[in-house]
C-alpha cells in the first residue's frame, strides 16, 4: 500500500516544479511556462514564486544549474533535477494524497498529470491506491460523525460537508480512471 503524505496544509508547487524537471532539464522561464499552460487550474504561481522554489531546491541540492551563453545576450541557467532531487520527487509521485478536497484537487490531480507523461498505466495504479486512501478516510470521518450529538448542529453541518465532497471525489475519480482504461 502506498504511504500518505502530511496534512494539505503542506501543500506546496515543489513537487509540480521538481515534476517538469524530471521531465528533462529546462530554464526557469520555459519551466514557469510550461507550468502555467499544462497545470494553470491547479497551481497559480507567478514567475517570481517558481524562481523562489527553484532558488530553495538548488539549496537543498535538488536541483542543479549550468551555465548556457548565448550571442549578444546574458548567459541563461539550465536547471537538472539533481539524483537526490529525482529520488525525492519518484518518492512524492508514490505517495497517497491525503483525504482533504483542497490536497486531491492540487496535489493528487498534479501526481496523475506527471504519471501520465511517465508511464499511462501508473495513473491507473495511482488512482485505485487514491481510491483506497479516500474510502478509509472517508469511514474515519463517518465514525465520527456517528458520535457527534445532535445538539451540536454546526460541527455535524462541517464533518457532513467533509463527507459528501469526498463522496463527491470518489466519484470524480471512478470518472477518471476511465480516462486512464480507454473508455
Amino acid at each position: 500500500m502506498a504511504k500518505t503524505s502530511n496534512a494539505a496544509s503542506e501543500l506546496s508547487p515543489k513537487y509540480a516544479v521538481m515534476g517538469f524537471l524530471y521531465l528533462h532539464p529546462m530554464h526557469g522561464y520555459e519551466l514557469h511556462k510550461q507550468l502555467s499552460a499544462d497545470l494553470y487550474e491547479v497551481w497559480h504561481i507567478s514567475q517570481s514564486q517558481a524562481y523562489n522554489i527553484l532558488k530553495n531546491l538548488e539549496k537543498e541540492n535538488l536541483v542543479s544549474t549550468s551555465h548556457q551563453s548565448q550571442e549578444k545576450r546574458p548567459d541563461r541557467e539550465l536547471l537538472t533535477l539533481t539524483d537526490a532531487g529525482k529520488t525525492a520527487f519518484e518518492s512524492w509521485l508514490y505517495t497517497s494524497t491525503p483525504g482533504s478536497a483542497r490536497a486531491i484537487r492540487v496535489e493528487f490531480i498534479s501526481r496523475l498529470f506527471f504519471a501520465s507523461k511517465i508511464n499511462t498505466s501508473l495513473c491507473t495504479r495511482l488512482i485505485e491506491e487514491q481510491t483506497k486512501t479516500v474510502q478509509a478516510h472517508l469511514r474515519n470521518l463517518r465514525a465520527r460523525l456517528s458520535l457527534i450529538p445532535p445538539a451540536q448542529v454546526f460541527n455535524r453541518m462541517g464533518l457532513d460537508l467533509r463527507i459528501r465532497q469526498l463522496e463527491g471525489i470518489l466519484d470524480w475519480m471512478e470518472k477518471s480512471a476511465e480516462y486512464f482504461r480507454g473508455e
